[in-house]
């Protein structure tokens, strides 16, 4: 007994609990493969979504359809992110600190924004926003494919 009149646990009990929570750990921090459709489908959902929103600006004629076509990629790209985070498990903003963050995770995202960004000088909003949409689909399918590759490689 120690002073609070609580038993210590014994040394083999100790030792099962850290592997167990060790085991854990592990398991938690390796990444799992997602389904092969989910990078495809969330570049087309966010190309197609800020694409037609970019679009409704130039045609007063098909405006409420592109908008209509535009919420409805959106809301399903904001669903495929979920089921990519939620069968991840674990959805980091970056990279771990003891694993070396390359230009791929850390720099790419800011490619749509200045596509976006160029875009808009010439051609207006509907320029920014269909640049933006379709270099932000393309830059989406390639890191989801490559969390995909590495997913594969660790398992």
């Amino acid at each position: 007994m120690n002073s609070t009149g609580a038993t210590r646990p014994d040394p083999e009990a100790a030792a099962a609990a850290l592997r167990s929570s060790k085991a854990a750990q592990a398991a938690a921090q390796r990444p799992r493969a997602l389904p092969g459709w989910l990078p495809v489908m969330q570049g087309l959902l966010c190309a197609g979504g800020f694409a037609a929103l970019g679009l409704s600006m130039a045609d007063s004629e098909w405006e409420g359809l592109l908008i209509a076509i535009a919420l409805v990629c959106l809301a399903g790209l904001l669903g495929a992110s979920w089921l990519g985070m939620h069968h991840g498990g674990v959805a980091p903003w970056f990279a771990p600190r003891d694993t070396r963050s390359s230009w791929f995770s850390r720099g790419l995202p800011a490619v749509p924004i200045a596509v976006g960004l160029l875009a808009l000088i010439p051609y207006g909003m509907t320029g920014g926003l269909v640049g933006f949409g379709i270099t932000a689909g393309l830059v989406t399918w390639a890191q989801g494919a490559r969390r995909q590759a590495q997913a594969r490689e660790t398992s």
